[in-house]
């Protein structure tokens, strides 16, 4: 799962995105749900990832992508200025929790664990299914999951 899209430039792994996650899935309720949150239409959620060539809308505007590609690193997980005020003043404070988890454990363990540890903690443990980080019941089997990024500490 080493697809450089799914990297994001805040540092976390696109994969377990709700908005990537709906989109992939053509989940139109989770899509509903979502696009209500942030006053959108359900139609445009529409995802490959923050750096594919086709990111959610307000992905393409990002003052902190904008940053990572004017600096030439892949992710504020390599900036030695992390955390900026980019990253301390953006609006969804919840994201917050998950992206500083994210970038501290890449910084401690490495991209390669970061990105299976991830996956490992938001797959289903009865089916495999790879869920959103803010999903609470796999959609596929019903499993009801277990709490994660709720601190900074290492699962």
């Amino acid at each position: 799962m080493d697809d450089p899209n799914l990297i994001a430039p805040c540092g976390v792994f696109c994969g377990v995105c709700p908005y990537l996650v709906a989109y992939k899935r053509k989940d139109e309720r989770l899509k509903e749900k979502l696009a209500k949150s942030i006053g959108i239409k359900p139609e445009q959620i529409v995802c490959d990832g923050c750096m594919s060539k086709n990111p959610l809308f307000f992905c393409k505007t990002c003052k902190i992508k904008s940053c990572v590609i004017e600096k030439g690193i892949e992710s504020c997980a390599l900036c030695e200025d992390y955390p900026c005020d980019h990253i301390k003043n953006y609006p969804y404070k919840p994201f917050l929790v998950r992206e500083q988890w994210d970038v501290n454990y890449r910084k401690k363990y490495g991209k390669e664990q970061w990105i299976e540890t991830t996956i490992r903690i938001n797959s289903c443990p009865t089916c495999g299914e790879l869920c959103h980080w803010k999903e609470r019941i796999c959609k596929k089997c019903g499993t009801q999951l277990k709490e994660r990024y709720k601190d900074k500490k290492f699962q």
